[in-house]
């Protein structure tokens, strides 16, 4: 065992691999392999040879891995135990989906073991991060840059233009001292603080949160969306986390506060301004002080989003949800390319043929469930994915390069190593007290 150890952790990366124990204690080396029964070799500067842990003394591992993990899959597919993994759909059949993923590339899942796959989910485009110095950024008095964070000891603006043509997120952090009084404008086609401008904004200051629309055409140029009972004395930290999800397509708003959402505003324009700035005003004065850091600015899809949280309905039957929301119960027949374009084919309550619907159309398919479906039991061990997901799994061994598993739904995988970020030990209480919360419900 130990001379296969060895002869693995040569050709394994030199990063470290982390081994937390259930102790709450850490171990790095490379692990060298993993035992069907859970014990792994690892190879440590600590030892002259690999040595052995226990399967009942690991808690969880962390595999290193060298380079960064592009997730570009644009599917999720939800498995009926409620694994989720990232893929691309290339078809489907009367028995099975195939689909292309991480693992190792393309593999079938029986239909009976899926419950949902959610098209157009490609994680969207970071657009910015930061600031890790002020380039790019346009200042007009009162802000400086200071430590990574932009400070503000009086008037001015912060502003900056951004590649976000579609809907987009705009992510930041703001503390102060004493009182913040400040102005978020953003979609803004101006980056100015007079003139005619189309865009949104958010005031933050002593009288509370507000979100408004300014408006270019003549009439009224500015018009409140939401009054939002926030005020600085609400925050004893000093400090707001602010996410602004903007829908161009349905003029929505959706507002998030320290990472929890406070609702969705609409446009009573029914059009949202096309700009593509962000400026931050500071109206601070005297001994006041306000920061901004942890700006994110990122691409975002609200109708995955929206139908990712869609309830299925009926289970008796297939559904599918197009990206505009319309929804049926159908009979899903096949998916494969017709003229060189994915298209799906399924066959609703009212039509005696098939209907043909191109996949960059649809949002998400549920698949039918047996009337009587078992519950699930938990798998003992879970594989964390590097990018997104995850999959339980009853057992894991090594084998070179790979890790040989066995799924409850997938039976035996063979999975590529560097895909999986951990692998982690699940509590036998937990997952005993899971189940009995599910036949409950």
């Amino acid at each position: 065992m130990y001379r296969l150890a060895l002869t693995l952790a040569l050709i394994l990366p030199a990063a470290a691999d982390e081994v937390i124990l259930t102790d709450g204690s850490r171990l790095s080396g490379t692990v060298a392999a993993v035992a069907d029964t859970g014990e792994l070799a690892l190879a440590s500067p600590l030892s002259s040879e690999p040595f052995q842990l226990r399967a009942d003394h690991i808690k969880q591992v962390q595999f290193s891995h060298a380079k960064k993990v592009v997730d570009e899959y644009d599917a999720m597919l939800v498995l009926a135990n409620g694994d989720e993994l990232p893929c691309d759909l290339l078809g489907i059949n009367a028995d099975s989906l195939r689909v292309n993923t991480s693992l190792g590339g393309e593999i079938d899942v029986p239909r009976s073991a899926v419950n949902t796959v959610q098209l157009g989910v490609r994680p969207r485009k970071l657009v910015y991060r930061g600031p890790d110095s002020d380039d790019g950024w346009k200042i007009k008095s009162g802000w400086r840059f200071d430590n990574r964070r932009f400070m503000a000891d009086g008037s001015g603006t912060l502003a900056r233009s951004f590649d976000i043509p579609g809907s987009f997120a705009l992510r930041f952090r703001l503390a102060w001292k004493n009182t913040p009084n400040i102005q978020v404008y953003f979609a803004d086609d101006m980056l100015e603080t007079t003139g005619k401008a189309d865009r949104y904004y958010v005031t933050f200051n002593s009288s509370g949160f507000e979100l408004k629309r300014q408006q270019s055409n003549d009439g009224h140029p500015y018009l409140a969306m939401a009054s939002i009972p926030r005020e600085p004395d609400d925050f004893p930290d000093s400090q707001l986390e602010v996410e602004l999800r903007v829908d161009r397509k349905l003029a929505m708003v959706h507002v998030y506060l320290n990472g929890e959402f406070v609702e969705k505003y609409h446009d009573s324009l029914d059009s949202a301004p096309i700009g593509q700035g962000v400026m931050f005003r500071s109206n601070t004065g005297g001994e006041d002080l306000q920061f901004i850091d942890a700006v994110e600015v990122r691409e975002w899809d609200p109708s995955a989003d929206r139908h990712r949280a869609e309830p299925r309905g009926d289970e008796s039957s297939d559904v599918v949800i197009t990206r505009s929301s319309d929804r049926g119960k159908v009979k899903i027949l096949e998916m494969r390319e017709l003229n060189g374009t994915p298209m799906l084919f399924y066959k609703g309550p009212h039509s005696p043929t098939a209907v043909e619907l191109p996949l960059d159309e649809v949002s998400t398919l549920f698949f039918e469930r047996p009337a009587e479906r078992p519950a699930q039991p938990h798998p003992p061990l879970a594989l964390g994915l590097r990018s997104r997901g995850s999959l339980g799994v009853n057992n894991c061994r090594s084998e070179g390069d790979l890790l040989i598993a066995d799924h409850p739904l997938l039976g035996k995988l063979s999975i590529r190593r560097d895909a999986v970020a951990k692998l982690e030990r699940i509590d036998g209480k937990e997952e005993q007290k899971d189940v009995e919360e599910e036949e409950e419900e």
